[in-house]
This record gives structure tokens, C-alpha cells and sequence, in this order.
């Protein structure tokens, strides 16, 4: 029997819970939709699913809280995966009303979406995979849902870090986008 490796975990994870929703089990679904939860009734049902991927907290409780987290969200019938889709910081994005989306870079006192990003890259390890639920919540009800990379939000998580806040912090304050559009606007002049 071959052992599963960290880095192939996500793949079947992510493989696993996109074959459910393609059969539409939905029973399956509902078990990895309530590891969102933080009843632990709710999340103890869904270690027999979660098992195979290191979903059950014992020797790296850090690691179940992520299997379980992205399990969660890909298990919403609204959110999807993409390899190459949005990061979960610039997916926050679709989060934001219009008036706070033009104003997210005036210095006044920002927006509640804004202010739960912030919230968000304030998270510890143990903290972030809580706030990234309940803002992926808020994703699947979203105007403008978004196609997330679950691969990369698995890895994000998994190894949370100041770089990754920095990343998820560029990504949603569009420092690439701006300095793109910068450059074009220079281009044409």
C-alpha cells in the first residue's frame, strides 16, 4: 500500500470532492458542508469522509483543520476550482460593494469587506482556517462568485506565513493589477 504525501493529498482531496458534485451526492456533500461548522458533532461525522486526507485531528491538528476547511468549500454548491483560478485574497475581491471597491485605497476607515480581509491577515495559524470559512461563506452568496484555486488555497493554509499574507493582502488590494494598469497608461502616452 502506497502512503498518500502531503502534496498529492490536495489533488485527491480536491479530485474526491469534485466527483461528488459531478454525481450530485449530495448526502456526501452535506457531511463536508457541515465540517464548516464549529459543532463538533457536525465535524466528527465527516472524519469518515475525511479520514484518507489527514481530516481527522490527531498527529497535525493544523492539517485537519485544512483538510477540512477546503473540503468544506469546495463541497458549497456555489464555489468551484479552477488550477489556475483566483486566489482566495484576490477572490475576496468579489466581495466588495461598488462604493467600497472605489474607494478601497482612499485613507479613510475602510469598508466591511475590506476590514474583514484585514481581520483575516491578522490570523494566526490556528486562527486562519475559521476566518477563511466564514469568508468563504460569504463568497458562495456573493454577486460575482468566483473560481478559486483550491490546490493553492490548500498549500496558503497549510503553510500560512507572513509571505502568503503578503500575497493574499497584494492580491486583494490589486498592487499587480494597478502597477499593470500603470504601465499601460504610460505605454499610451
Amino acid at each position: 500500500m502506497t502512503a498518500i504525501t502531503t502534496e498529492t493529498k490536495d489533488r485527491a482531496l480536491l479530485t474526491f470532492v469534485q466527483k461528488l458534485k459531478e454525481n450530485d451526492d449530495r448526502g456526501t456533500l452535506a457531511l463536508l458542508r457541515g465540517a464548516l461548522s464549529n459543532s463538533g458533532e457536525r465535524q466528527m461525522r465527516a472524519w469518515r469522509v475525511l479520514a484518507r486526507f489527514g481530516g481527522i485531528p490527531t498527529d497535525d491538528p493544523h492539517m485537519a483543520e485544512v483538510v477540512r476547511t477546503v473540503a468544506g468549500l469546495l463541497a458549497l454548491p456555489g464555489l468551484r476550482h479552477l488550477s489556475n483560478g483566483q486566489s482566495f485574497g484576490h477572490a475576496c475581491r468579489s466581495l466588495l460593494s461598488d462604493d467600497e471597491f472605489k474607494s478601497l485605497h482612499k485613507t479613510e476607515q475602510p469598508g466591511p469587506a475590506a476590514q474583514r480581509m484585514q481581520h483575516l491577515l491578522a490570523a494566526t495559524r490556528g486562527e486562519v482556517c475559521d476566518r477563511v470559512r466564514q469568508l468563504g461563506r460569504r463568497l458562495e452568496r456573493a454577486d460575482r462568485v468566483p473560481t478559486l484555486d483550491f490546490n493553492r488555497l490548500y498549500s496558503d493554509l497549510l503553510y500560512w506565513s507572513e509571505g502568503k499574507k503578503a500575497q493574499w493582502a497584494a492580491d486583494f488590494w490589486g498592487v499587480a493589477e494597478e502597477a499593470e494598469e500603470k504601465s499601460t497608461q504610460e505605454t499610451k502616452a
